[in-house]
Parts: C-alpha cells; sequence; structure tokens
C-alpha cells in the first residue's frame, strides 16, 4: 500500500526519520511516496492517485486536499503549533473528511478539542530524532552550557536566558554560555541578535557568553561535543529538538518549565518551576564529580532512545497509517 507524503518544499525535516524507518522496514507493507511542492494545486491533483495521504503541516496542503477528498480516501494530517494560532487554516479545513490529525504535543491536542474542534479523531504522537546521528560524548568537568537553535528568533528567549546566566556568573564565574544559530537575516533576527550582544557587553559577559553564526549543520555535533550542559529557555516549544539532541548526545539538561506548552510533557526530570530553582539547578550541577556526571549522561541518552527513537516513533505512525 503506498501512501502519498504531501509537504511544502523545505519544510519536511521533522518527518525524515519516521519516512525513513517506514520505507526501510523491510516488514511492513506501506511504502512512502513523497509530493515535496511549491505548486499546491498540483500537490492535491497527485493525492488523487492515493488510497491513504499524510499532510505534513495542517496550512495550505491541507485545505486543498480535505476540499477535494473522495470518500475511498484517508487522510491524516500532522499539526505542528503555528498553525493552529492561524484562523484561515483551522476554518477552511475540512474537518470531517480528516481521518486522523496527530499532534506532537499533549496539550496542543487538548487545546484544540476545547476550541477548534472536539469531533476530529485526534492523536499525540511525539517527534522522532535520528538516533543515528548523534555520536555519545563522555562528559567533561567543564561548566560549559550550549543553547541552539536554527535562527535568533525572539521565541528562543535568549535574551532572558543571557540575563539569567549573568546571575549564574555571579554566583560561581566558572561557567561559560554558548548561543548558537544560523546567521541572522531577517529584521525580527538581526533585531534580537543585537539585543543579545547588548546584554553580553552590559552584563560583563564579554568573556563567559558567545554568540555563535552557525553556517551548516554538521557543525552541531562539534558544538555538542564540546559542551556539558544543554539549555531549552523557549518562551514555548512543542517538543525542542536540540534540547533532544543534547540529552541523546549526553549533555546534561536544563529547561525552563515555567513556559507555555508545558514542557514535563516530556522533558520533566530536567524542568525547573521558576527562574531561581533553574539557576539553583545549573549551580548545583556545577559542583558534581566526574563520576556524577557520567552516570547521568548515560541516563539522559537511554531516554531519549527509549522514547523518541525513529525506530519507536516510526513504528507507532507505520501502525496508525496501517490501521486507517
Amino acid at each position: 500500500m503506498k501512501v502519498n507524503f504531501i509537504s511544502r518544499k523545505g519544510t519536511e525535516h521533522f518527518a525524515v526519520p519516521i519516512l525513513n524507518y517506514i520505507n526501510n522496514n523491510s516488514a511492513s507493507e506501506l511504502v512512502i511516496e513523497k509530493t515535496i511542492n511549491k505548486n499546491k494545486l498540483l500537490a492535491a491533483f497527485k493525492s488523487l492517485f492515493y488510497k491513504k495521504i499524510w499532510v505534513e503541516w495542517a496550512s495550505h496542503n491541507a485545505i486543498n486536499i480535505s476540499n477535494i477528498l473522495r470518500s475511498n480516501q484517508k487522510l491524516v494530517i500532522r499539526l505542528h503549533r503555528y498553525e493552529m494560532y492561524n484562523e484561515k487554516y483551522m476554518k477552511k479545513i475540512r474537518w470531517e473528511k480528516v481521518d486522523r490529525l496527530i499532534f506532537v504535543n499533549p496539550e496542543l491536542e487538548k487545546i484544540f478539542k476545547q476550541k477548534i474542534n472536539k469531533f476530529v479523531k485526534t492523536v499525540t504522537i511525539p517527534n522522532a530524532i535520528d538516533i543515528e546521528k548523534f555520536d555519545y560524548f563522555e562528559p567533561s568537568s567543564k561548566n560549559s552550557l550550549l543553547a541552539y537553535s536554527h535562527s535568533f528568533h525572539p521565541v528562543k528567549g535568549y535574551n532572558n536566558l543571557l540575563k539569567t546566566f549573568a546571575k549564574i556568573i555571579n554566583a560561581n564565574p566558572n561557567f561559560s554560555l554558548t548561543i548558537a544559530a544560523k546567521k541572522p537575516t531577517s529584521l525580527i533576527h538581526i533585531k534580537n541578535y543585537n539585543e543579545c550582544k547588548k546584554i553580553i557587553l552590559n552584563s560583563n559577559l564579554k568573556n563567559k557568553a558567545f554568540l555563535h553564526e552557525i553556517t551548516e549543520d554538521r557543525e552541531i555535533p562539534n558544538l555538542l561535543k564540546n559542551h556539558n550542559g544543554i539549555i531549552s529557555y523557549s518562551d514555548i516549544e512543542s517538543f525542542h529538538y536540540s534540547f533532544a539532541e543534547g540529552l541523546l548526545s549526553g549533555l546534561q539538561g536544563f529547561c525552563n518549565g515555567w513556559r507555555k506548552l508545558n514542557p514535563n510533557n516530556f522533558w520533566n526530570t530536567w524542568c525547573y518551576k521558576n527562574e531561581q530553582k533553574f539557576v539553583e539547578g545549573i549551580l548545583q550541577w556545577g559542583e558534581l564529580s566526574l563520576s556524577e556526571r557520567k552516570k547521568i549522561s548515560s541516563l539522559n541518552r537511554k531516554y531519549i532512545i527509549e522514547n523518541f527513537s525513529s525506530k519507536k516513533i516510526g513504528q507507532e505512525y507505520l501502525n496508525l497509517l496501517a490501521s486507517l
């Protein structure tokens, strides 16, 4: 049975580990055929030739395909986050045509049921991590912290993280922080990047906090290798890939637990309920022995493998698609 996976060009990356697992699973009778489109109408036309369709993102493609879906076809849509706050998308998708709406976060699923449509069949399946892409790095005694993402978007909370980091340095100067993302090009990213630079200067963090511009994704393993702590300080996240990648690589995690979309669903062990507890947690970690760090490190990797590997999550998708 062939399944048509549809996503806008350049936005399919979150699904790749799942797609690869399904297509490489010799026991599966499902085959994923991808339509990565710029032309939304062409994608909708191609979908007419498949019995099962998976639309990535509850946006334009989901609107078009739900409106032309035939009675003998099955439609699955995966909603990430931003789409739910776009009134146009939510009103124009034919929800009665959707056989399963997949969320990556249980709190988003709950909000959707309360505010958008309580009759759609829904399920939460977390994002998947390609375990093979991330080596395990044994920790060192350095108090080196890392936060990274694809952009210097304000939602990542880097300006607030720097302010919090200044409090950590005041208590113990034996820490460093690297914030890494791709070179800012849009106005909002440039403005936030410059604000971070200003905070570093005004808080006397010049030799403690560093802004690193990622030019290629292959730099990320080296960043992980050279740090011992991974931070998630965003204002909101559905999942947070970089945090999961850090834990998988053996880093200790520190997560903003008071943000929107409760991160305790995934990261309870590493969450702190307020800034004071967050600072205290990092300072306490800074005093751990190397043997204690190594023990924690291996458990962090084990947690990601057992809960978010492409094998585990991919099998959940395979089972879902096969059942329709």
